[in-house]
């Protein structure tokens, strides 16, 4: 079976990194959670802040299909979810889509 990752990567403000945990424990899991496709979503953040002072990090989802992986995206409750979260982006976000080789 076909898998593939959906990278999300942006950057925020030391200050707000325990409110980013909070919202993607609290809005984001439950929203893919809920899915069609969805293995898995991870958050992870640099360990020190870059030369401009912000924490990076990547939002990271593990889907069986890019359909499945189109569909929720476009779905309510993912949009819903990420509101809030895209709020204390600091850095305009990058999205990118891997395959999976092995």
């Amino acid at each position: 079976m076909a898998e593939y990752l959906r990278f999300y990567q942006s950057a925020v403000d030391p200050a707000d990194v325990e409110e980013m945990r909070r919202l993607f424990v609290d809005d984001v899991v439950p929203a893919f959670a809920g899915c069609a496709g969805c293995l898995g979503l991870e958050l992870a953040v640099t360990v020190e802040p870059n030369a401009g002072g912000l924490v990076e990090g990547a939002a990271i989802s593990r889907w069986s299909s890019l359909d499945e992986m189109a569909a929720a995206m476009a779905s309510h409750g993912v949009q819903e979810a990420l509101v809030r979260v895209r709020q204390l982006l600091r850095q305009e976000p990058v999205a990118k889509v891997l395959h999976v080789l092995q």
